[in-house]
């Protein structure tokens, strides 16, 4: 497999698991504030709350996955 292949499959893993990462980080938030809005009797106060949480969460995710992938890619073209 050439170079230029190798390069897009690892660009389209590290966007998808961008992509997850970003979902997952809101799903969570979402449920944890259903169950405490269920729990206390609070809709929707916890919901938004913790959708908020979970946005941020999951742009946290994406910076530090982006910043990872930058420092390691410039490190890895230069060793090829």
């Amino acid at each position: 497999m050439d170079q230029e292949k190798k390069n897009l499959l690892r660009t389209l893993g590290m966007v998808s698991t961008m992509g997850i990462s970003f979902a997952v980080a809101i799903a969570i938030g979402v449920y944890v504030g259903l169950k405490l809005d269920q729990w206390l009797g609070t809709k929707p106060w916890f919901f938004f709350i913790f959708l908020f949480f979970g946005i941020a969460a999951g742009f946290r995710n994406i910076f530090i996955l982006a910043g990872k992938e930058l420092r390691d890619g410039g490190d890895k073209d230069k060793r090829e």
